[in-house]
Parts: C-alpha cells; structure tokens; sequence
C-alpha cells in the first residue's frame, strides 16, 4: 500500500524525462552502516544536447517498514550549470515532504510542503550558486578541471530545504579506492564534513560521512545494492522513464569486461579441452 502510494505521489509530482538526453552516468550504490547494508541510490547524470542542459535523478531508500525512508530528485541546470528547475521528495515514516523549485532572472521561487502545510519560498540568488547535486560536474568544468591538490571554495543550493550553504572540496591525491583509481576529496557542506572517491571521469565511487559513521560504495549489479530491501520497478519506471541498467559507470563496466573474457579451455573456435596440452607429449623423433 505505501509503495502504491509512493508511485501515484511520483507520478503527479515529477517531469518525464527528456528523450533527447545522453547519459553520462548511471549507477547503484549500496549505504553501509558500520558493517550492515541499509539501503541504496540510484542515480543518473544526463546532458540534453538540444536543450543545453544537465540533467539530475536519484532515488534514495533506506530502512524497512516503519523505519523505511525514500528521497528523490530531478534537477535540471543549463550548460554553465546555472539553476534551471528542481523538485525533491521525501518519505520518512509518516512525514511527507515535497519542494518544487524554479529559477529565473537570478531569483528562485520554491513551494514547500510538508505534511499538507504549505511554505512559499522566494530569494535572490548569488551569481555563482549551483544545485549542490552538480557538484562534480561543476569542478569537472572549471578552469583547474579535476586534480590533485586543488581547493575549490563553491555555495550550493541544498535541494532537501531550497537553502544556500557555503562549501568547501579539498581535492587529495589519487589513491585505489575498490580496486580504481579516484581522487579523495573531503567535502564541507552543511557545517558536516565528508570524503568522496572520484575518479577523473567525474565518477563518485564511494562517499563516507565520517560523523555519522554512513557510507557508499557504487557497485557492479543492481542486486549488490538493492540485496532484500524494498524495491519497487513502478517507482522507478515513474521517476526515470524505466528501469535502469545501472551500466554507465566504470565499475560496472570492469565487471562486464571480466564476464565476457575468455578463460582457458574455452578459447574461441576452439572446442573446450582442444588445442591446450595438459601435460607434456613423448618424444617420438626416436621412434
């Protein structure tokens, strides 16, 4: 019934997406609590190269039953990343909250509910600021672009409370994150701080909130994230147009290569236990 509910509440609040959009990323990535699986995102990064324009989506769930919580997002900027539009949902327990945000003419007007009560949100909105989701992109695009030893002094927009935050992202070395390569970034947002692993193509392949002992970690399949939590195709075909494969990533990627890569006895054209010598053959120059 929840779930049900959850779709139907997606379906009247969220955009269809745009049939124009590549996809620049897409993944799964399971929430760690100390050593238990709590949950999931999936999320999706997209530019629309007729519209000019970054596209956003996650679904975040964690927890079961009463405790079962889920957050969404669609956010749209332009090619420079400026603001465009945004709406955020969450679901927490019996609370229900929803954020539907427009930007125009350097000023952002939101309609905030939470719980039937209704706030009307409208400021002015420095030149600069970005919807914090684009983050990575927006270092991607800079003049330093994405490396080692670079400090980058930002404000964002975050989506869960249409506020303004000043931030900070202190780039460190490259280091093996899971086996790949990515740069240790520690962020400070929200007077919290976090490290984010990301490798050069703009790829967050883990996070760690370090104060409230949660992390991530992007994976290969759907089902490593997913595992026996909640999971619903309706919502997801409600919020992204379909199911996603969760295969633009690296990760996934590097498992698909190790999948398809022929392994000894099966080589190809060759039938399995042909053309391979088990053990050495007698010499018969003698005979």
């Amino acid at each position: 019934m929840v779930r049900k509910f959850i779709a139907v509440f997606l379906a009247l609040v969220l955009l269809p997406l745009s049939s124009h959009a590549d996809v620049l990323f897409e993944g799964y990535s399971k929430i760690i609590s100390g050593d238990q699986h709590i949950g999931y995102v999936i999320s999706r990064y997209e530019f629309d190269s007729k519209k000019k324009q970054f596209l956003s989506t996650y679904i975040l769930k964690t927890g079961k039953g009463a405790t079962e919580t889920t957050e969404s997002l669609k956010a749209v900027a332009d090619s420079e990343l400026a603001p465009i539009s945004y709406e955020y949902t969450s679901l927490a327990g019996k609370e229900v909250k929803t954020i539907d945000a427009k930007f125009k003419g350097g000023n952002l007007n939101a309609l905030m509910k939470t719980n039937g009560k209704i706030q009307r949100i409208e400021k002015k909105i420095p030149k600069g600021t970005f919807l914090s989701t684009f983050l990575v992109y927006l270092m991607l695009k800079s003049k330093e672009g994405l490396r080692s030893e670079t400090k980058y002094e930002y404000q964002a927009i975050a989506e869960e409370d249409a506020a303004i935050y000043k931030g900070q992202a202190l780039v460190g070395k490259e280091e093996n994150f899971n086996g790949f390569k990515a740069f240790k970034i520690l962020n400070t947002f929200k007077d919290l701080k976090f490290l984010s692993y990301v490798n050069e193509r703009g790829e967050v392949l883990g996070t760690n909130a370090m104060a409230q002992g949660i992390s991530t970690e992007l994976v290969g399949t759907p089902s490593d994230a997913t595992a026996n939590l909640p999971f619903s195709s309706t919502i997801l075909k409600t919020l992204f147009g379909g199911v996603p494969a969760g295969t633009q990533n690296i990760v996934a990627q590097n498992l698909k290569t190790k999948s398809t890569t022929p392994t000894p006895g099966k080589q190809m054209g060759v039938p399995q236990g042909e053309g391979i010598n088990i053990k050495a053959q007698p010499d018969k120059s003698g005979q």
